[in-house]
């Protein structure tokens, strides 16, 4: 049976090389850059994040900040999935969001700059074609894997350890060198309203019965992050018994099993909600307690303090224990405890009240 399987993964690695090397042929051939990009001369970047979970694209966004000040001419247009688009809506460093449905025709938008931005640590296919088929002067990315087949301005994988944002941000200081841009200790995630949002977020908050004094509580996680529902419940009672509501949230699978839990008064569950209806709703939260999920980078966009727990993802790249207002609980390995996170909660809380 190992043999079996061993075959399988043997066939699937082959099959995947010639996929490849198929395509490195189909496209246009990297070029080595000659000499630093001009900035008054770029007109039309492209941002390519293929793996576009919501987490993942609002990292991208101080990168897509510092992109618009190195070149303020440039019009900005940013690839991704299907998913989250809503979470660039209103960013005014975004002038366009394309999907595949725009392959066929994007070699004809005369890109000058096209940036990959999948992660340092793993080489994405998809996303180095998507690249390549922007047809740009200089395309840049991360030196690993078979970038070099697709992209002509290759940057080297840090060696040192550094938050995401400063990771993504590389490539644009790459780019310009020379352009005034802030250090990596002032990168911050953003997430934009537009006209009416925030009112319709206070509206929805207070329609569940909560005040600016309540907790979020977000359940949702991959299995390894993943906390059973009666450990919030828990956490729950202790913030309901200290004088505050609480609302718990989570994904339509949390949303099934908190169905069954027998929710004591001041603990409700949130219905499920469009993206930036629900963003616009935990924007009121006092605190936001959740594992190292999108809802995490969201409610740090929003300004939301929050308590992270880490337990099987690196809190020096994804956490921000950095910035004021968010405590990282780290736990290596194991879940916390209710009495960690209690203890994490009530601290944070103490010093927004503070």
């Amino acid at each position: 049976m190992g043999s079996l399987k061993d075959l399988g993964k043997s066939v699937e690695r082959g099959g995947k090389a010639l996929l490849r090397a198929g395509l490195a042929g189909l496209l246009p051939k990297p070029h080595p850059p000659e000499g630093p990009v001009e900035p008054s001369s770029v007109r039309r970047v492209l941002a390519v994040r293929h793996d576009s979970r919501l987490g993942n694209l609002l990292l991208l966004t101080p990168s897509l900040r510092l992109i618009k000040t190195a070149f303020p001419a440039c019009r900005l247009e940013v690839m991704i999935s299907d998913r989250y688009g809503d979470a660039l809506a209103h960013n005014p460093c975004v002038d366009a969001i394309l999907t595949a449905r725009s392959l066929p025709g994007l070699r004809l938008r005369g890109y000058d700059l096209a940036f990959d931005f999948s992660p340092q640590h793993a080489f994405s296919l998809s996303s180095a074609v998507w690249t390549a088929l922007s047809g740009a002067k200089r395309r840049i990315g991360f030196d690993r894997g078979d970038a070099a087949r697709f992209l002509d301005d290759l940057v080297p994988v840090p060696a040192e350890r550094a938050h995401e944002t400063a990771n993504l941000a590389r490539l644009v200081r790459h780019a310009a060198p020379a352009a005034a841009l802030p250090p990596d200790s002032e990168l911050a995630t953003e997430w934009r309203f537009g006209p009416g949002e925030r009112e319709e977020g206070a509206r929805t908050w207070k329609e569940w019965g909560l005040d600016r004094e309540s907790v979020a509580l977000f359940l949702g996680a991959r299995a390894e992050k993943r906390l059973d529902p009666d450990w919030f419940l828990e956490l729950g009672r202790r913030l309901v018994a200290s004088g505050r509501k609480v609302v718990l949230t989570g994904g339509p699978a949390e949303r099934e099993l908190m169905k069954e839990l027998a929710l004591p008064a001041g603990i409700l569950v949130a219905p499920e909600l469009p993206l930036r209806r629900f963003a616009t709703a935990i924007s009121n939260a006092r605190a936001v307690l959740t594992a190292d999920t999108g809802p995490m980078h969201l409610a740090v966009a929003l300004g939301t303090p929050t308590v992270e727990l880490f337990s099987h993802t690196e809190p020096w790249r994804f956490g921000y224990a950095h910035r004021p207002g968010h405590l990282v609980l780290e736990t290596p390995g194991r879940r916390p405890t209710v009495d960690e996170a209690w203890d994490a909660l009530s601290d944070l809380l103490a010093k927004a009240r503070g």
